[in-house]
């Protein structure tokens, strides 16, 4: 009421509430603030590998995802700094789905929470190197803790026997000639140092290998019976030549073939050829395995896998599993310059089984877990998968199964069923660089799961893999990043319910059919070019798409449910904001030397040879000087701006396959 008086009581009373409401808002802005700054925590420096460097750092707070780590590196002793890709932001309340949603007991926790933080990766330096690193973490709203961290680094080198080491022969049973001594009546016996015959099984002995010792298999074929009582090979009880003396870094036990003419390991059909689960650091190369199940059986989860194994120079043939490995404490393998030859068709159809896939006996050339493994230079061919992490790889590091820090590159893979290269199951810094991918059958290159990421695939080659609509197949993860690959296949996911965060698109040559590719009641053809994420900092951009019909809807984003489709990029860009930069391509006359692939579903198409294809662009080719730079993965190019897809214009092809041959 006017002239009214307010009571002293009342007026006390507003006071106390003013001052509670401006402690409230001073409590919730300090909150906020410190929610927003970064606080730098941990930081974990990765298993390295021959050619890469991989890490990854703990935060807290950044919950505006503004926060940024720039990666700078440089070889000791030069004065430079150079910069890198920036380090991924992981995380972001992300979980991790392990696919036990349907697990009867309603306690069982399926899913895991991936931690704050940023993952990456410095690749393609040089092997036995000193680096120095410099990791940098910014944000507009402050960092708390140590925002620099600088150190220094050093890759691996390649695995190669000990030169110092005590040297044990062993000769095949029909061998006549003068033998080197010592010599060992086979390989267990050699390895584990007591005589595997008839019942003398005793697998610890005081003169089994020790670390360092080189074990030489002379020229001949060494084939055992194992259902034989009483076969001098050994392998009677067994099956397989089971290994249980380790070697050390630097000193592994070396199995390798004596220089005297051809080694052949006929498995004569068994499971398993080399048991080597609890066997760490051992050495296999320039030996031929053949006729059984499983060549190298490393590790199953759960039950074993073991440290440093390196299978160089060799050839693994008729099987159905090449280098099998799947528990994830396994570390440091080194599978380079082998051929794996599987037991699917030569052909890829037979046409005495039912369905596009034909015959599948074969399984994987390489299918491991674990941390720094380096599968580099392989020839693979004619299996159901090529080379692959193991799908079932697990975040939880309270599960002792996280699959990080892998290097797939420069390998030739040939007359595949399903897959190429999987990523699958893969945590982070999953780096899958230079591969050459000829003649498949289904999803050329696959992604599901990833859990934390950054998965990297830089510069692979997939041509002729018609069954598949899409290059890249992708389901569940983040942090997935794709430039400079080259591909006859659409690039699209391979379903709407994808639920990838985070995808980096950039400087890729897309080159599918420009009409509807139909077969019986089987229709391929549209979008040529689909992109699905769940996150507004995506980047898509710089890529180059073959485009033919016309008043379609070809381009399409999903985000989050929603789909936005429309028939030209430049609609795209102006929709989505993708492709700003994208340019679209007609034909295959930009190329040195390719005709087009047939893309027909059934995939019954003739294969291709790869040393008859040249994917590099013509020097007018519209892909050109197309390109954006990436820090670190592009610097040597030339002309105006890197050119876009796997090849630069006037630069050498990579080396893929054995360097050996």
């Amino acid at each position: 009421m006017p002239g009214s008086k307010i009571s002293t009581q009342t007026i006390m009373m507003m006071k106390r509430i003013l001052v509670l409401l401006l402690i409230l808002n001073c409590s919730f802005a300090g909150k906020a603030k410190t929610q927003n700054a970064v606080t730098a925590l941990e930081l974990k420096v990765e298993n390295p590998t021959l050619i890469s460097l991989g890490f990854d750092w703990r935060i807290e707070g950044d919950e505006n995802l503004n926060a940024m780590v720039a990666v700078f590196y440089r070889k000791n002793g030069e004065k430079q700094w150079r910069e890198y890709l920036p380090l991924f932001r992981t995380g972001r309340g992300r979980m991790a789905d392990y696919g036990f949603n349907d697990f009867p007991d309603p306690n069982f926790e399926a899913f895991y929470k991936i931690p704050e933080g940023f993952a990456g990766s410095i690749m393609d330096l040089e092997p036995d190197t000193e680096y120095e690193v410099k990791l940098e973490m910014t944000d507009s709203d402050g960092v708390n803790g140590k925002a620099v961290r600088q150190f220094n680094l050093k890759t691996r080198h390649e695995p190669m026997p000990f030169a110092g080491g005590e040297v044990r022969h062993v000769y095949p049973a029909d061998y006549e000639g003068v033998k080197e001594q010592p010599v060992y009546r086979n390989l267990m016996h050699a390895v584990n140092g007591f005589q595997t015959w008839c019942d003398n099984y005793q697998t610890i002995h005081p003169n089994r290998a020790r670390p360092g010792t080189v074990i030489k298999v002379h020229a001949g074929v060494y084939k055992t019976d194992y259902h034989d009582y009483r076969d001098p090979g050994g392998l009677w009880l067994h099956g397989m030549q089971t290994f249980t003396a380790d070697g050390e870094p630097g000193k592994p036990i070396a199995i390798v073939a004596a220089g005297d003419g051809e080694v052949i390991l006929d498995a004569n059909g068994s499971d398993r050829y080399f048991n080597i689960a609890t066997a760490d650091y051992l050495y296999f190369e320039g030996l031929t395995i053949k006729n059984t199940r499983i060549a190298f059986y490393a590790g199953l989860q759960g039950l074993a896998g073991c440290k440093g194994l390196t299978v160089k120079n060799c050839r693994i043939e008729n099987v159905q599993y090449g280098i099998l490995a799947q528990d994830a404490r396994s570390e440091d393998f080194y599978i380079a310059d082998n051929v794996f030859i599987g037991k699917n068709p030569i052909d890829r159809f037979n046409p005495e089984s039912s369905g596009a896939y034909g015959k599948t006996e074969a399984g994987y050339a390489v299918n491991l877990a674990g941390q720094g493994h380096v599968v580099c230079y392989n020839y693979v061919a004619s299996f159901w998968d090529g080379i692959n992490i193991f799908t079932n790889s697990l975040a939880d590091p309270a599960m002792g199964q996280q699959s990080r820090s892998i290097d797939f590159y420069n390998n030739d893979i040939y007359n595949i069923n399903d897959n190429f290269i999987e990523a699958d199951g893969g945590y982070a810094n999953i780096r899958i660089l230079r591969n050459r991918c000829f003649n498949g059958m289904s999803q050329p290159l696959s992604t599901q799961p990833v859990y934390s990421g950054p998965v990297y695939w830089i510069r692979n080659i997939v041509f002729n893999a018609s069954q598949g609509a899409q290059t890249f197949k992708m389901v569940n993860g983040d942090n997935v990043l794709y430039y400079h690959n080259t591909s006859t296949s659409h690039h699209s996911h391979y379903n709407l319910n994808s639920k990838f965060k985070y995808v980096d698109v950039r400087n890729n040559l897309f080159m599918g059919p420009v009409e509807f590719v139909t077969e019986g009641q089987k229709k391929r053809g549209l979008p040529i070019f689909l992109v699905m994420h769940d996150d507004d900092r995506s980047i898509v951009d710089y890529n180059a798409v073959r485009v033919g019909r016309q008043g379609e809807e070809l381009f399409c984003e999903v985000t989050d449910g929603e789909k936005i489709c429309t028939a030209t990029m430049k609609e795209f860009s102006r929709e989505t904001g993708l492709q700003e930069h994208g340019i679209t391509i007609k034909g295959y006359d930009i190329f040195m030397n390719a005709k087009e692939p047939d893309h027909a579903p059934s995939n019954k198409g003739k294969l291709f040879d790869p040393a008859k294809i040249d994917l590099r662009p013509k020097s007018y080719a519209p892909v050109v000087d197309a390109g954006c730079v990436l820090p670190g993965i592009n610097d040597d190019f030339s002309g105006k701006a890197p050119d876009i897809g796997a090849y630069e214009s006037d630069q050498k092809m990579p080396h893929y396959g054995p360097r050996n041959r």
